[in-house]
């Protein structure tokens, strides 16, 4: 396997098989290599007595191995690299773009805010690894053709309402109450987008519910989508942590 590249099990013959113990082998269930009376039974004797006689098995070094692995030759050819065990170590800075005099010092701060200190780096699109903006231009950049057609999805942009569905929802809308705003009615009344106030984590739940409340007012359904925005998380339910931080 990876890990362990050298296969080192070597099979003398049938009775001395690695997968059949001294205790629990019975040569009579095994397929025997000579048949009786074999002419070459009694070479293939004075062989394995040769092979267990060494004490050193004769080796060589593999060019993708590298000079520190020795290969046993009884083994066939493994071609590629041995499994890294660990990673070389580096300066942990090595990955940032801050000057090293406006770095944050966490050995100077304690185990708490430390940790919180990380915890709000990590949640941040612009940290001390990347320059201010950088993130933000990568963002805009992303959603720059999506901004130039104004599509709708993925925005919380208003679309068009058929207002006679509007009415025929109307049951709907009243349990579903404040956690959302229609935004647009789309696919000739089959889809329905909304603008989802609710936590992430009953997004999807909610989404389901909304398209059972919608069909039980009698209109084809076909999908529900919750618009979001750029929100991805729950600040207040994630570990306990309020930061939200700038995004």
């Amino acid at each position: 396997g990876s890990s362990h590249p050298i296969d080192e099990r070597t099979i003398v013959g049938t009775s001395d098989s690695y997968m059949i113990a001294d205790d629990t082998r019975d040569d009579s269930l095994l397929t025997p290599i000579f048949h009786p009376g074999d002419v070459e039974e009694p070479l293939n004797k004075e062989i394995e007595k040769f092979r267990k006689s060494l004490d050193i098995i004769e080796t060589y070094t593999d060019p993708f191995l590298g000079p520190d692995v020795e290969v046993p030759r009884n083994v066939a050819k493994w071609h590629g690299l041995p499994q890294r065990l660990s990673y070389p170590e580096k300066d942990f800075t090595n990955n940032r773009f801050t000057k090293e005099e406006d770095m944050t010092d966490f050995d100077a701060l304690s185990p708490y805010v430390a940790r919180k200190t990380a915890v709000q780096y990590a949640r941040a699109k612009n940290a001390e690894w990347l320059p201010e903006g950088v993130s933000a231009e990568y963002h805009a950049k992303q959603r720059a053709p999506y901004e130039k057609v104004g599509t709708l999805m993925g925005t919380l942009r208003e679309g068009e309402k058929d207002p006679a569905i509007v009415d025929l929802i109307q049951p709907a809308l009243k349990v579903l109450g404040s956690i959302v705003d229609l935004l647009s009615i789309e696919a000739d009344g089959k889809i329905f987008r909304f603008y989802y106030h609710g936590l992430i984590k009953n997004k999807y739940g909610m989404s389901c519910w909304a398209q059972t409340l919608i069909r039980d007012c009698g209109i084809e359904c076909d999908n529900v989508v919750f618009e979001t925005g750029f929100r991805k998380r729950d600040p207040q339910y994630d570990g306990g942590d309020p930061w939200y931080g700038p995004y």
